[in-house]
């Protein structure tokens, strides 16, 4: 799988036609709502066709759950460092790749992530690509490990990250390079609770 930087063309025209799809898409959720925009109007406003736009998504859902950026981020997955924790340099991955997006695509990636808090259905359908995506990163660690790993312990490292994405997500705070750089801070400094006096 290539790295963010090693796109084809077609690929990097795919994904530019996807982000298109998608700019146009979340204005009209953000006028009419998700439940009440057609894939029929999405089309007409990317003035493209049901048809060209089904060749790019299976469905109107799609456009939210899918993340293109899951195999790109597999892709720049390294082995973890010895005396790292390994929750915080995954996420630091993670902001890299997001801050090397340009500026069209990293708002709609943004937005993509506002979309899915948005909606109960759309956050049913999440669950089941987050589980695939988890257990993609577990293999990847555990197959690039250069000593031996406790999976059941990846496995709880990975719910971790999730869970932490998750959970400042639905609290509001924008999920962007910055957010994840703070959320990977707290897993290197043991996640504590309490604030230092200012």
């Amino acid at each position: 799988m290539p790295k963010i930087d090693q796109l084809g063309l077609r690929e990097r025209k795919k994904r530019k036609t996807r982000v298109t799809l998608r700019k146009v898409a979340y204005e009209l959720f953000r006028e009419k709502g998700y439940d009440n925009t057609t894939v029929a109007e999405i089309a007409e406003a990317a003035e493209v066709s049901p048809a060209t736009f089904f060749r790019y998504f299976s469905t109107k859902e799609a456009l939210v759950i899918e993340d293109d950026y899951d195999a790109v981020f597999l892709a720049n997955m390294a082995p973890i460092e010895p005396g790292s924790n390994p929750a915080a340099q995954i996420l630091r991955i993670g902001a890299r790749i997001f801050s090397e997006l340009d500026d069209d695509t990293r708002s709609t990636e943004v937005e993509r992530g506002r979309l899915l808090q948005s909606s109960a259905s759309l956050r049913a359908a999440q669950a089941v690509a987050t589980e695939r995506t988890a257990d993609q990163l577990v293999r990847s660690i555990t197959e690039q490990a250069t000593v031996p790993v406790d999976e059941l312990a990846v496995r709880a490292m990975v719910g971790a990250i999730i869970g932490a994405v998750d959970q400042v997500s639905r609290n509001g705070a924008e999920l962007n390079p910055e957010t994840m750089r703070v959320l990977a801070d707290l897993f290197e400094q043991g996640l504590p609770i309490s604030r230092s006096a200012k």
